[in-house]
């Protein structure tokens, strides 16, 4: 002890411990566990897998930097300010704005692209107001619409079936159905300013239909908003781009578009009037009964003047009776001399026996009259043979089957009640026998072509015929001319136009975009005269060119 502490480390707890028995050796220490091969590869593709995603997140998320420069994201900008700049730069005679004219004059190639998205994003019937994105030039010279208006299909087809019954309402009383004078303004009233005239009114009702709240429950929360069902799970999110839909719901929509879609469920209505009977009268110069004229596909069809005709060829076939059309073109190369460029169509379809019912408390399953007929005839036999049957009906009739005999499936559900809507949906036409789907431009949803691939009835008057035909034979040409699209790297003109700093963003209403479009087209064509030098001419609001 020195100084009153201990010289050596402080004995162990529990009093001072015996020196192990000579010759006995402490345990050795626990070796380090060393990590398996397996373990260390698991970590290091776990950490290759942490590196890679906070790359492709630091890329996504991070401030755009192109030649050094950072652009940060672009946020919209107020509506006041497209406003301002379009009206101070007026109709450009101003000095101030002497050098954004070349702007305006380069912006002109690019005019039919947004009148092009304008009339793609029109409001529907059943919108008040269309509030639409939109990219416009710093100095006002042109404004685009930046949306791509996408439409669930059977929704859509819908939506327009109920604007079918209510305009026909419309047109029937004559309370708000006009017809427009175009065009509608005068020829030297410049474009309205939507500021002062428009912002403060009120817009008009929307044209709806009344849903019943039992029959159309399925839809009837959400029918006529703007992207339906946007935020729900029958759409895979907010970009829009995949549906799918249960059975009531598209019971309710099939039966709302009911006034669009064909009745006709046997394919065999349209025998002799489907595209491939169309061009195959086309290509031999014929024309189907109701069907579309066409010039000669070939010109070397006259042969008055070979030295073997149809009337001293020795190998002549002589049918005694007329060849009609349909024959030629139902089977061209037996009726024909030179058939070239014909298609042959299908013979005949599998017959269809489905009736659609018009009733909706019919049962699922029943026997209809027309393909179900059960007639009771009565027995006029008499005699021997005659008593010979009464007697074995009378012991058919007292023959039962035992109790303990019960049929299969006794217990089970015949038919619930969506088995009736899920069998129309069956034979419906597209795109109501699809359960999911992606989404269309509304401007490619076709609403009423399949009323001119029809027989027109003859009861109509000769100008819905004369359409009909007429409509038909744009349709055949366009099959007829339609080519593979070319494989070319996809180009947004949009985006690569917003990544500039010479455009800015902003919401507005489609009408004033409208305006704003058909004021910057004036000025551009405008400008194009007086650059031209063709003072000359004069060019008033509605685009028609006048000699001053």
């Amino acid at each position: 002890m020195q100084g009153g502490l201990p010289s050596g480390p402080p004995p162990p707890p529990g009093g001072p411990q015996r020196a192990p028995p000579s010759g006995i050796h402490p345990p050795p220490p626990p070796a380090p566990t060393m990590p398996s091969p397996m373990a260390e590869q698991e970590a290091a593709m776990l950490e290759d897998k942490i590196r890679k995603w906070q790359q492709v997140n630091s890329k996504r998320y991070a401030e755009k930097r192109k030649y050094g420069y950072t652009q940060a994201q672009k946020e919209d900008m107020p509506p006041e300010h497209v406003r301002k700049v379009i009206r101070d730069h007026g109709d450009m005679s101003s000095r101030k704005f002497r050098h954004d004219k070349r702007v305006y004059l380069g912006a002109l190639k690019f005019v039919p692209h947004a009148v092009y998205k304008l009339l793609e994003n029109m409001p529907m019937p059943w919108e008040q107001v269309r509030h639409v994105k939109v990219i416009y030039h710093i100095t006002g010279a042109i404004t685009f619409v930046n949306e791509i208006p996408w439409v669930i299909e059977p929704v859509y087809m819908a939506q327009w079936g109920t604007m079918w019954i209510m305009m026909r309402r419309e047109k029937r009383d004559r309370r708000h159905f006009k017809r427009m004078r175009f065009p509608p303004f005068d020829d030297e009233e410049p474009p309205l300013d939507y500021a002062d005239n428009l912002l403060e009114v009120d817009p008009l009702e929307a044209i709806e239909l009344e849903l019943d709240e039992e029959e159309d429950g399925p839809v009837y929360e959400w029918f006529y908003d703007h992207q339906p069902l946007k935020y729900t799970p029958f759409v895979n999110g907010p970009s829009y781009r995949r549906w799918k839909l249960p059975l009531p719901i598209m019971a309710v929509l099939y039966r709302l578009a009911g006034q669009l879609l064909s009745d006709f469920v046997d394919r065999n209505y349209f025998y002799l009037f489907e595209p491939s009977a169309f061009i195959t009268a086309k290509s031999l110069n014929m024309c189907i009964p109701g069907g579309p004229k066409f010039e000669p596909l070939f010109r070397d069809m006259d042969t008055r003047d070979e030295d073997w005709n149809e009337f001293n060829d020795i190998n002549k076939l002589i049918i005694r009776s007329p060849i009609r059309t349909e024959y030629k073109v139902a089977f061209p190369y037996l009726y024909n001399n030179r058939p070239r460029k014909v298609r042959l169509g299908v013979y005949h379809e599998p017959l269809s026996m489905y009736i659609k019912t018009e009733d909706p408390d019919l049962p699922a399953f029943y026997y209809d009259p027309l393909i179900h007929p059960l007639p009771a005839y009565k027995s006029g036999r008499t005699g021997k043979e005659g008593e010979g049957d009464d007697d074995d009906d009378a012991e058919f009739e007292s023959w039962v089957l035992p109790e303990t005999v019960e049929p299969f499936m006794v217990e089970t559900q015949l038919y619930s009640d969506t088995t009736a809507s899920g069998i129309a949906l069956l034979w419906a036409p597209a795109p109501f026998n699809q359960r999911s789907g992606r989404m269309r431009r509304a401007c490619d949803v076709p609403l009423v072509n399949g009323w001119f691939m029809e027989h027109c009835p003859q009861q109509y008057p000769v100008k819905v015929r004369v359409s009909y035909q007429k409509l038909l034979k744009n349709y055949v040409l366009n099959s007829l001319h339609r080519r593979p699209p070319k494989p070319t790297k996809k180009k947004y003109l949009l985006r690569a136009l917003k990544n500039t700093k010479f455009f800015q963003t902003t919401e507005l209403d489609w009408v004033e975009v409208g305006l704003q479009v058909c004021r910057q087209g004036y000025n551009m064509l405008n400008l194009l005269i007086h650059r031209k030098n063709l003072n000359y001419l004069h060019l008033d609001y509605n685009f028609n060119l006048k000699p001053v």
